[in-house]
């Protein structure tokens, strides 16, 4: 695979997933406007809906990967020192796989 597909594949994933994140934003806006939970049991009751669950789950992926992507490429764009790159990298990488753990405690605590 050359680099000019991976660029392509990484640029079509960042346009796709801010779709799906605009989208998502927009309908759980509307919903809100006509359902607003008014206790944290009816967020679960919600959140036990199994479609609202898997889009829920869904943006919250792509917003990892819309994170990731956007970050990885400033600092390959901007940053030129190869040392300085691969902590800055790693640091993102780790900072955003807590921010995945962080987000799977909080989607059970509310599903389950």
């Amino acid at each position: 695979m050359s680099r000019k597909s991976i660029g392509l594949r990484t640029w079509l994933m960042q346009r796709l997933s801010a779709v799906y994140m605009m989208l998502f934003v927009v309908g759980f806006a509307i919903y809100f406007i006509s359902n607003t939970p008014a206790s944290f049991l009816e967020w679960r009751m919600m959140m036990a809906n199994t479609f609202v669950a898997i889009t829920t789950t869904l943006f919250f992926l792509l917003l990892l990967v819309h994170a990731w992507i956007g970050m990885r490429d400033v600092i390959m764009d901007y940053i030129h020192i190869d040392g300085l790159r691969l902590l800055l990298l790693t640091g993102v990488g780790f900072a955003l796989l807590g921010a995945a753990i962080w987000i799977t405690k909080i989607l059970l605590t509310v599903t389950v």
